[in-house]
């Protein structure tokens, strides 16, 4: 009979030891349940954060792409810095992009000029001649190196996104000139070497074609001493091959 009441006793012992260890781990259980959900939470803020970031980098992506093709330009513009007569420079030009970012460019002008109302007044009313005003052009040739470092896209009404790019360029050229000397009043014709400066802005249409807006300064050696600095601005309709 005792040993029934001792095999009782220690049944009842083993089982109260074992709740009473079993009691803690439940605890340790309901502690991890926080846990589990504050990673669960962490883990949304990170996905939003880098969903975040690759819609930024989405933006930044080229959707319209030159490298490797060759770009003609009709251009027409204005060289209104001269205060005796206004130049309509107008002309072609044609590029071939080596890569996104770096272009070479030839372009043909040629320039045909109205007098100022500064200029006609000089000429008409007090009969100076026009080659006491200044040496003239009508034609100007130049290469350029262009570099685009610049891509993005701004939108229109909040409705459409235009792409665009800015671009800027150094480059060489001739100026067809003409001046009138006292010694020879039937002017004298030369090519002048100049140099040029460039920035401007490619605002993209569709994957071929694109409007250029521009500003160039040229610079040349002028008829007497000195250096003539006509500024030409712009606008094209490129056309990507």
């Amino acid at each position: 009979m005792r040993s029934i009441v001792r095999v009782l006793v220690g049944a009842t012992l083993l089982l109260m030891a074992s709740t009473a260890l079993a009691a803690p781990e439940g605890k340790t259980e309901d502690k991890k349940k926080p846990e589990v959900s504050h990673q669960g939470e962490l883990r949304t803020d990170l996905a939003r954060f880098w969903g975040a970031k690759r819609e930024v980098s989405v933006v930044q992506l080229r959707l319209y792409t030159k490298d490797g093709r060759f770009e003609v330009t009709p251009f027409t513009g204005v060289i209104p810095n001269d205060d005796f007569i206004v130049y309509y420079p107008s002309g072609l030009r044609v590029g071939y992009h080596l890569s996104e970012s770096f272009t070479v460019e030839l372009s043909g002008t040629f320039a045909p000029e109205s007098e100022s109302d500064l200029g006609g007044f000089l000429t008409e009313t007090v009969q100076l001649k026009r080659a006491d005003i200044q040496e003239t052009f009508d034609a100007f040739y130049t290469a350029n190196v262009l570099w685009a470092p610049a891509y993005g896209k701004i939108s229109l009404l909040g409705t459409k996104l235009t792409h665009f790019e800015t671009y800027v360029g150094v480059g060489i050229g001739l100026f067809s000139t003409r001046n009138v000397p006292e010694a020879n009043p039937d002017g004298v014709e030369e090519m002048k070497p100049s140099g040029n400066t460039i920035l401007g802005f490619r605002w993209f249409i569709s994957d071929r074609f694109n409007v250029r807006t521009e500003y160039r300064q040229h610079f040349f050696q002028k008829y007497g001493g000195g250096v003539s600095i006509p500024v030409e601005i712009s606008l094209g309709l490129g056309v990507t091959i």
